[in-house]
């Protein structure tokens, strides 16, 4: 079964260092090693976040594939911050076996973003 909470919210993000791997093609031969580790430790893909009322799960679904789960960290075991931009969403988490990730969104997904930083332990932070 995979989904055995309710999923109360879920929004389409996407990894730092997708774009790059989205242009990468235009750079004919040179593509491969500029895009090679650019979304690490993500996958190169769409990824879904959803808030359940005990955690947060990471899905991927790559083109032509089945959705896998990536990962879920239970509430208060993980730490959120976000940054807005004018167009998009910054949102940084510190997550067990992943360590720090940067996610990217629309603003339209603001609603679910305030959902995980609810669950947060606290902010991520600051980068040394």
């Amino acid at each position: 079964m995979l989904f055995s909470e309710v999923i109360l919210a879920a929004a389409s993000v996407r990894p730092k260092g997708y774009m790059k791997v989205t242009l990468a093609p235009a750079l004919g031969w040179w593509a491969p090693y500029l895009a090679r580790h650019a979304t690490d430790p993500l996958p190169p893909t769409i990824l879904y976040l959803a808030v359940t009322p005990v955690d947060i799960r990471l899905f991927s679904k790559p083109g032509l594939s089945v959705p896998f789960e990536i990962g879920r960290w239970k509430r208060g075991s993980y730490q959120a911050s976000i940054a807005e931009s004018a167009l998009s969403l910054k949102i940084d988490l510190e997550l067990e076996r992943l360590g720090r990730v940067r996610l990217f969104s629309g603003k339209d997904v603001r609603p679910v973003v305030d959902m995980v930083l609810q669950g947060a332990a606290g902010p991520v932070a600051p980068a040394t």
